[in-house]
């Protein structure tokens, strides 16, 4: 048993033991926070961006880190000894002041709109980042400001260059346009077509404004030559080589008087060839056309067809199928092996019937639930199954199915198909 008079000293010994170990952990702590300190100072001096702290009530700065001051071409000393206010241009206090209202009543901002005004009275363009904060146990705003000159020039320079590659875009578009109304002019009219036939449609539709398919039509006494192609490639190469063939056959046909079809397609090629023969390596081997040409005699009632390339379709009145002429498999073109001559082919039509001259555009769109092409089977099928539609309403629905199997996708070519009715 502890002797009462030793309680005392015992009682000292526990409270000094006590005491030194409550000195010794807010020793450690006292270090802990100087360290914390010493790491946020440093932090705030190096930080990359300009950080000013300033007193809410007054935009007095309390604090700034060397980036914020040369920034604005000033000393640390100086900048803490200023106020917000000074590092703005006079027209943009007022706005100053509302966004630091704004900062204090959201609890932090993103601004940009606002420069600072350096010491050589320059205009610096900075985004702003502001947060509530205390500092001296005071309510407090502390801005992270960072330099954004740069990017605005670049972003200046981008819109410049945006803007002049809309200006050029407009420019081609225009061109494009005044360039469909040449070839628009260019094209037969359906009125063109009635005075042979008692009706006509043509749905035609360009991939690109223009088109390297084309329709073309000529009288010659009581004949009518019908021609329509597809011109290798599309947009404005495949415009100028369909303008070429329209040319071609306006001399061939109007000029010279040929009318029959074999020997249209014969001649059409013998000038193609030779009107491309300035070009070099292998585009000669690639530039020609498949093209369909009939010819009706309104005196006997007589047809003949030639293809290159291009099948004529033909929907008997009352008939619910679709009968198919393929011509030859030979473009109007260069061919490596010796020239084949075209084949005339006569047609045993009657009043009411109806011819089809398209090119692949149709049959070769992908699209469908499969994505898939629409092939010249289900074109062939979509003809019968509206033919007892007037040949405006079937357009109408040839259109529409077109649209329809396309859905989501791009158009992949040119296309064209026109109808007659005899």
């Amino acid at each position: 048993m502890i002797p009462v008079e030793w309680v005392p000293a015992i009682v000292l010994l526990l409270f000094a033991v006590g005491s030194a170990f409550a000195l010794e952990r807010s020793r450690k702590r006292n270090i802990a926070l100087e360290q914390d300190r010493s790491g946020y100072v440093q932090i705030f001096e190096q930080a990359n961006d300009g950080v000013i702290v300033l007193d809410f009530v007054n935009g007095r700065i309390h604090r700034a880190n060397p980036r914020a001051a040369a920034m604005l071409g000033l000393s640390v000393e100086r900048l803490e000894g200023s106020t917000i206010f000074d590092v703005h241009f006079p027209e943009d206090l007022e706005r100053s002041a509302m966004r630091i209202a704004d900062v204090w009543s959201s609890g932090g901002l993103v601004y940009d709109d606002i420069p600072f005004r350096t010491a050589t009275g320059e205009r610096l363009a900075v985004e702003c980042s502001a947060k509530v904060t205390q500092y001296d146990n005071k309510p407090a705003v502390v801005i992270y400001a960072r330099d954004i000159s740069e990017r605005l020039k670049l972003q200046q320079q981008v819109a410049e260059k945006n803007a002049l590659v809309e200006h050029q875009n407009r420019e081609m578009l225009s061109g494009l346009r005044y360039a469909q109304g040449i070839q628009a002019g260019m094209l037969p009219s359906l009125g063109q077509f009635r005075t042979t036939f008692s009706d006509a449609h043509v749905f035609y539709r360009p991939r690109d404004i223009v088109s390297g398919d084309f329709f073309w039509s000529a009288k010659v006494g009581e004949r009518t030559v019908v021609a329509a192609a597809d011109c290798t490639g599309h947009g404005v190469p495949g415009a100028l080589l369909s303008m070429t063939g329209i040319a071609l056959l306006q001399q061939i046909v109007a000029g010279r008087g040929v009318t029959d079809p074999a020997a249209v397609l014969s001649e059409l090629r013998t000038d193609l060839l030779r009107a491309l023969a300035h070009q070099e390596g292998e585009g000669q081997l690639r530039d020609g056309m498949n093209i369909g040409c009939f010819t009706f005699d309104a005196t006997d009632g007589s047809a003949f067809y030639a293809g290159a390339l291009c099948p004529l379709y033909i929907l008997r009145k009352g008939m619910d199928a679709v009968e198919e002429m393929k011509g030859d498999r030979i473009p109007v073109g260069f061919q490596e092996e010796l020239l084949k001559p075209f084949h005339t082919h006569p047609i045993t039509v009657g009043k009411g019937d109806r011819i089809y001259l398209a090119s692949d555009g149709f049959a070769d769109q992908f699209g469908g639930p499969a994505g898939r092409k629409f092939k010249a089977s289900s074109l062939r099928n979509l003809i019968a199954a509206t033919g007892s539609l007037s040949l405006s309403a079937q357009g109408r629905m040839l259109e529409r199915s077109f649209v329809e199997w396309m859905g989501q996708e791009d158009q992949i070519d040119d296309v064209m198909v026109l109808a007659l009715q005899l």
